[in-house]
């Protein structure tokens, strides 16, 4: 096994979840968030690294960023990143009309102040490599999704988009599922990316974490890769879904995770 997985329980006043043994030494805790849409009031268990897959907000508006990232300062994990996701409109310029694009750009480079500030790292087809102390894995992150419901990040052509993720990658954070794992809509059809699962099968990355189908939340495990839909809201955007909690090894010696 990759990476031994939890599904979370508690409440949102409190981030001690009885469900989750203790941490392994050996491993690294990587907990797995994903379409808030706004909502901060849910259990968030400890660890060492807090991942958030897009949709921060459900209208894109400065209130929903600032309440996200202060909410964020306040938890206690060492490594905070966050990618984009289709709702979170402002962090597109493209979506805009060129009229639109100063003021929009103004508005996204607030956000990227406020997230540094706060210690949040933001990917946006871009990596970021953990400390030693946490296995020094390779993170990649990108907000794109085909065109499903509407929304930023959505080019009608994908076919070239995932070629910019590193070969090397470990931890691959996308807001679109890879099509056909934990990406089945409401009406029956697979609503994730084709061609994001050619680099996946083609890269092998320990890690896949995702979000934006909120009804497809889950995890699946496949040729030594985890892939996490860890979409926080239901398909009526009530945010009812349990965070996912996995511990995954630290490339030293041949020591393991052990199942406790």
């Amino acid at each position: 096994m990759v990476a031994l997985v939890y599904n979370t329980r508690g409440t949102e006043k409190d981030n001690i979840d009885s469900s989750i043994p203790p941490q392994d030494p050996h491993c690294i805790r990587i907990v797995c968030i994903s379409d808030t849409h706004g909502s901060i009031r849910f259990n968030v268990p400890d660890g060492d690294i807090l991942v958030h897959a897009g949709d921060i907000t459900k209208n894109s508006n400065m209130k929903e960023f600032t309440t996200f990232a202060n909410w964020m300062e306040t938890l206690p994990h060492k490594i905070k990143i966050v990618i984009a996701g289709n709702h979170d409109l402002v962090m597109d310029t493209e979506y805009f009309f060129p009229s639109q694009r100063t003021s929009v750009l103004q508005e996204k480079e607030h956000v990227l102040r406020m997230f540094k500030e706060k210690g949040i790292i933001y990917l946006e087809n871009t990596s970021f490599r953990l400390p030693p102390s946490l296995g020094g894995f390779l993170v990649y992150g990108s907000p794109y999704s085909p065109v499903h419901i509407g929304g930023a990040f959505m080019p009608e052509d994908l076919s070239d988009v995932w070629s910019s993720i590193p070969s090397d990658t470990d931890i691959l954070v996308t807001h679109t599922p890879p099509h056909g794992i934990q990406d089945t809509a409401r009406n029956g059809k697979h609503a994730g990316c084709k061609y994001l699962l050619k680099a996946i099968k083609e890269i092998k990355p320990k890690v896949c974490i995702f979000g934006h189908i909120h009804e497809a939340f889950g995890v699946h495990e496949e040729e030594d890769t985890v892939y996490v839909n860890a979409c926080i809201s239901n398909y009526r955007y009530r945010a009812v879904q349990p965070a996912v909690a996995l511990d995954l090894s630290k490339p030293i010696g041949d020591d393991s995770c052990s199942q406790q």
